[in-house]
């Protein structure tokens, strides 16, 4: 593991376990990390996309949208509620638990985004905006794909 997730492990409390995981995600200070490496993800993909160089923000309400559609909630799994706020602060906090914990490296983040984007949306801000939902949607059920995976191998 690298110094830079053990530094963040032992910031964190303890490690969260799967039944606390709503714990960790509504934590303030993990959302702010979390949107700092959310936007970085996205900057990367949408550079390795386009070819240009590129920093971008990432909406909340991209991040809402991505939530509504993806199998954390369909299959009821991570239950966020509240406004678009509040759901995308959860889900940058999600990204970032995975990214520690899980021992997902930056490419495993960039590379579900980089398969949905699209790079004629990027002269469109309503097509971009579509395409960065899908590619949010795809980064987060890998996620859940990842976290049934772990919890079926988890012992009880």
């Amino acid at each position: 593991m690298c110094e830079i997730k053990k530094r963040l492990i032992e910031i964190s409390e303890k490690h969260i376990e799967a039944k606390s995981l709503s714990t960790y995600i509504y934590n303030k200070g993990n959302a702010k990390l979390g949107d700092a490496l959310v936007n970085f993800i996205y900057s990367l993909a949408k550079t390795i996309v386009s070819g240009i160089p590129t920093g971008a923000k990432v909406a909340d309400s991209i991040l809402t949208e991505a939530y509504k559609g993806s199998l954390w909630r369909k299959n009821k799994i991570l239950s966020i509620t509240g406004n678009k706020g509040r759901v995308a602060d959860a889900i940058e906090a999600l990204i970032l638990y995975f990214w520690t914990y899980e021992e997902l490296t930056i490419k495993d983040l960039v590379n579900p985004i980089i398969e949905y984007l699209e790079p004629e949306s990027f002269h469109h801000p309503r097509e971009e905006y579509i395409s960065a939902v899908f590619s949010f949607q795809n980064l987060l059920d890998n996620l859940y794909q990842k976290f049934i995976k772990v919890t079926k191998e988890t012992p009880e």
